[in-house]
Parts: structure tokens; sequence; C-alpha cells
């Protein structure tokens, strides 16, 4: 079954237009008679929906009785990623919504190559909320996590202030994750995670880190690049959550 995000859904007969609509006739290529289930981000509800009428720039929708998404987040998890180059975010933002994430922050590093003016940030925050709609589409999932504008590694930091346990997956540390996140997933509290870009994290900003209450944990000795932090710990927390 075709699954479509349609934000502000709800019950009953409306016509859609601009990039909306594009996306519904010229890319799911929706004609009159199509059914397919429809989804709201924000909200995490879904509902089945029928095609009316359609032409290339506006499509009628009916949409039927909302109800909770079937497949959406259980647990808050909110992932940092170090800003790293080319289209490597791109990948975690990806894997991180497949992986359950509710909530993405990337952090502006000492050791990020990339450098984001205002507008640049805007840009890259909007394209990543785009991939991480998309990716929710993809695998079914009824919510989609918060893709937060970049921001400074102690700003980061601050946001996921509210999760109990946090952790910075660091190469240099010699504390296994293992042992503590298993203790934390017997709980239902909120996790957060964050790491380096491809230089990896400085002294001082582990240090600010732990100042302010993360664990400082290792993944063993071998040494994965940024990009595929996310995917091996979010993919544990997914296996030994459920």
């Amino acid at each position: 079954m075709i699954r479509a995000p349609v934000p502000g859904l709800s019950q009953g007969e409306r016509r859609l237009e601009g990039a909306l609509a594009h996306y519904l006739v010229r890319v799911l290529r929706l004609r009159a008679g199509d059914a397919f289930v429809a989804f709201d981000p924000a909200s995490a509800a879904e509902a089945d929906a029928t095609t009316v009428w359609a032409d290339p720039d506006a499509i009628t929708v009916r949409f039927g009785p909302l109800r909770p998404g079937a497949a959406r987040s259980t647990r808050e998890v909110t992932w940092v990623q170090g800003l790293a180059k080319g289209d490597k975010v791109d990948a975690v933002v990806r894997d991180a919504t497949e992986l359950g994430a509710t909530r993405i922050v990337v952090a502006l590093t000492r050791r990020s190559v990339v450098k984001l003016d205002a507008s640049r940030a805007a840009e890259r925050q909007a394209r990543w909320a785009r991939i991480a709609q998309e990716a929710a589409r993809q695998c079914g999932r009824a919510d989609t996590p918060r893709v937060e504008s970049p921001c400074a590694w102690s700003d980061a930091l601050a946001l996921a202030a509210g999760a109990p346990s946090r952790f910075v997956l660091w190469e240099r540390a010699t504390d296994p994750l293992g042992p503590a996140l298993l203790a934390a997933l017997a709980g239902t509290d909120a996790l957060a995670f964050a790491c380096g870009p491809e230089g990896g994290l400085e002294d001082r900003e582990v240090d600010e880190a732990r100042a302010a209450g993360w664990t400082i944990a290792s993944l063993g000795p071998l040494a994965l690049r940024t990009e595929t932090v996310a995917a091996a710990v979010l993919g544990a927390v997914r296996v030994w959550a459920i």
C-alpha cells in the first residue's frame, strides 16, 4: 500500500495544491480512484485515503477516520551528529529515522570541515527534514523525527539534557557502551547519543560533555566511519528494546 505524508491530516474531502499535490500526482502518480494511506508526520496519525480527482497541479482526496499510526517510536531518542562532509549527514538522517530516532541534532564541532552560514544552515535543515520524512514514509513509520537547526556543540548537548541516559561515542573512550546501554534500556526513559564528524571530537569537547553529565563510551577497537556510528548504535537499541 502506498503511504504519503499529509501535514494537518483530518477526516473529510480536501483539495491539495502546491508541492504536496506535485508529490502525490507527479511522484506517486496517484489518479482518481487510487487508494493510499496518509500519515501526519507531526501528530503520528494516519488514515485511509482515496483520490477523488487529480490533474497536474492539484488533487482532491477523501480521508477516512484518523487513527494512531501503527508504527511509531515508543521512546524519545535523540541523535547528535557532528557535521560531516558531503552527503554523510544525509545517510545518518536516513538511518536514524528508520531506526527510531525521534530527534536529530547536527552539531558544529571544532573538527567539522564544512562551515555553514545562516542561509546554508537553513537549506541543510530543510533538506534533512525532507530526507527524514521520506525515510519515514518508506519504512512505514507514522511519525517523523524533529530535525533541529544546526547548532554549536554546547547547544546540541543542552538540547538533549532532559534525557536521563546520554552517551558520547568516542574512539578513545575506555568504558564499553554495551553494559550501560543495556541498563538504560531496562526502563522506558529517553535516550541521547552523540558522535563527532570525520576527525572525531577534541578532548575539550569530550570534557564538556562529561561535565554536563554525558557518559563517554566506546564501541570497541574497530574504527567506525562517522556515518556508520548511528546505524550501529541505534540498530542495537532497536534490537535490544523490542
